[in-house]
Formats: structure tokens, C-alpha cells, sequence
């Protein structure tokens, strides 16, 4: 939480916190409101999901017991990065008696089609926006690669360099790479990708989850494009903006820091302002938009673990 903290300053470092506060106050309750349920539906779409994959290893779990699971491995993911997968495996082991190893495997499975799902966002927003995204590596995440007279490394042609050599060393290194623990581990994850897609192919209704899946990052992106309308300097930005906001958020909350604390905040502020608005007020929006998932998932998230306890503690007696 610590490391949390010191980013959270770092993204709010030349920031006028009273004028974000007054902000922050100012927003319009409506789309917040709005924001959260989508943000809440999302969730409840995952413990859904979640029970078409215990279906094919011959368990079945309540959609409350699973969606409180799913709530209760957010909110500790906020606590202890990663944590999360654990705890809702353990939970739910606990409200219908499945074997945490299973859980584990069926959570192994969604993580792979999140990923895929994110590979997919981040090639359309490389198909449709790539001017603005290398635009944004340049100014935000390259900025040591800038002259004195402002005239920069192209982004274009350092990306098809780093991809040219890697190629090159790859096929000159072949045998030698391979026999690296780093590459064997890679390999063993993209053998676990193809177990997991053959797995839900086998499904009974694949189309099915593949239309949760989607529905679950439709929920996403709604959660972030419906949080634009709650702050005036925001609200005339478009699905290309919400796009890129759901694409920078996932890159902070796949980064091993509490809820993405800080790195949230710096990014989707960086880029929000590719769209005409200023980083202040981009880290402002940001600041309402991960206050607005923070605070639903504590308070869900507490209700869980207290409505989990007493059905336990009921099952025990």
C-alpha cells in the first residue's frame, strides 16, 4: 500500500488539491450513479461466467455465492496485488464445497480471455488511433528521447526496430533461447492459452461465454465512458477517448500496485490529454473514475464478507 501511496503523490505532485476537491464535490451524481452500476453489473456478469466454467468439471455453485467470490477477490486485490484470484477461489470453496484447485484453473481460464480480450482492444486502438497512441508514448512515456529543438525519435520506426531485432535474434539464437527458463515459461503459457480457448470451445454453450465475456468489457468501457459526463471538461468526450481511458486502466491494474493507485491516475490523465484536455483536469477525471470503483467495491465488498460469514457460520451449526 506504501508503494500505493508514494504514486498516488507522484501523480498529484503540481496538482491544486483543493481545486480537484472541489471537483471531485461538484460531480454530477447521475452518471456517477450510472458509472457504478455498470461498473457493479460487470461483476455480477464475471460470477455468471465464472459458473459456465464449473459446469464442464461437474460442479455447480449459487450466482450469489459466486458474484459475492467475485466482489470479495476485488476488494482484496485493493489490499494485496494478485491476491484476489485466491480469495475468491477460497470463498466460494467455502459456500459450495469445490476444490480451490479447480476454482483455480476455471480463474486460470477467464484470465486467458481477458487477455485475449485486451489484445483485441489494444490492436483496434492501434488500427484506429495509432497516430494519437504513439503521440501519447512520445510525450508521456519517451520524453528522454526529445532533442533540444523538439524534434524527437519517431515511436513508428523505434517500434519496427525493436521488432526487426528481436526477430533477428531469435532466429540467430534460436537453440540457445529456448533452453532459457524465461522462454520455457512463456511457452508454457501460451500452451495454457490454447488449453484454455480448446476448453471453452468444448463448453456446452461457447457462444455464451464468449457473449459474457464481451458483455463484461462492454460494462468496462461504459463504466469509463459514462464517467466522462460526470465532469464538465470531460463530457463532450467521445468512444475513441473511452477507448483509449479502458486501455491505459487495464495496463495500470495489470501492474502488480494495489487497485493501479497512482499509475492510474498519471496515465489516463497523460492521456486524456491527446483529446484536448488538460493533464489536470484528465488526472481529476481519473481521480473520480477509480474513486468511483474504489468505493463500490469496499462497500460491496464488505456487505460480501459479512453475508458470507453468516451463511458460514449457519452451514457450520
Amino acid at each position: 500500500m506504501s508503494i500505493g501511496f508514494l504514486l498516488l503523490a507522484w501523480a498529484f505532485n503540481n496538482i491544486n488539491l483543493d481545486k480537484l476537491i472541489l471537483d471531485v464535490k461538484n460531480t454530477n451524481l447521475f452518471w456517477l450513479s450510472i458509472a457504478m452500476i455498470c461498473g457493479l453489473f460487470s461483476h455480477f456478469i464475471r460470477a455468471i461466467r465464472w459458473n459456465l466454467l464449473l459446469s464442464p468439471i461437474g460442479y455447480k455453485a449459487a450466482t450469489s455465492n459466486s458474484f459475492y467470490a467475485v466482489i470479495i477477490g476485488y476488494f482484496s486485490n485493493y489490499l494485496v496485488p494478485r491476491l484476489g484470484e485466491i480469495t475468491r477461489c477460497a470463498t466460494l470453496s467455502k459456500t459450495d464445497n469445490i476444490p480451490v484447485e479447480k476454482l483455480l484453473g476455471t480463474v486460470f481460464i477467464e484470465r486467458v480471455v481477458d487477455l485475449i480480450i485486451t489484445a483485441i482492444i489494444t490492436l483496434l486502438i492501434f488500427m484506429f488511433q495509432f497516430d494519437l497512441l504513439t503521440d501519447f508514448i512520445n510525450k508521456s512515456i519517451l520524453p528522454l528521447t526529445k532533442t533540444s529543438n523538439n524534434s524527437g525519435l519517431d515511436i513508428k520506426i523505434i517500434l519496427i526496430a525493436i521488432a526487426v531485432c528481436c526477430a533477428l535474434i531469435f532466429i540467430l539464437f534460436r537453440k540457445k533461447i529456448q533452453n532459457l527458463t524465461v522462454y520455457k515459461k512463456f511457452r508454457n503459457l501460451a500452451v495454457g492459452f490454447a488449453e484454455g480457448i480448446k476448453s471453452i470451445i468444448k463448453m456446452k454453450n461457447p457462444i455464451l461465454f464468449i457473449s459474457y465475456s464481451l458483455l463484461i468489457w462492454l460494462m468496462y468501457f461504459s463504466t469509463a465512458y459514462f464517467t466522462f459526463f460526470t465532469y464538465s471538461p470531460t463530457s463532450n468526450l467521445g468512444i475513441n477517448a473511452g477507448m483509449m481511458v479502458l486501455f491505459l486502466g487495464t495496463i495500470s491494474i495489470i501492474l502488480p500496485i494495489p487497485g493501479g493507485i497512482g499509475v492510474f491516475h498519471k496515465l489516463v490523465g497523460a492521456g486524456l490529454v491527446l483529446y484536448g484536455v488538460n493533464e489536470n483536469e484528465g488526472i481529476t477525471y481519473a481521480t473520480i473514475s477509480h474513486a468511483i470503483q474504489m468505493i463500490m467495491i469496499f462497500i460491496a465488498g464488505l456487505l460480501s464478507m459479512l453475508i458470507v460469514g453468516i451463511k458460514f457460520n449457519k452451514k457450520t451449526e
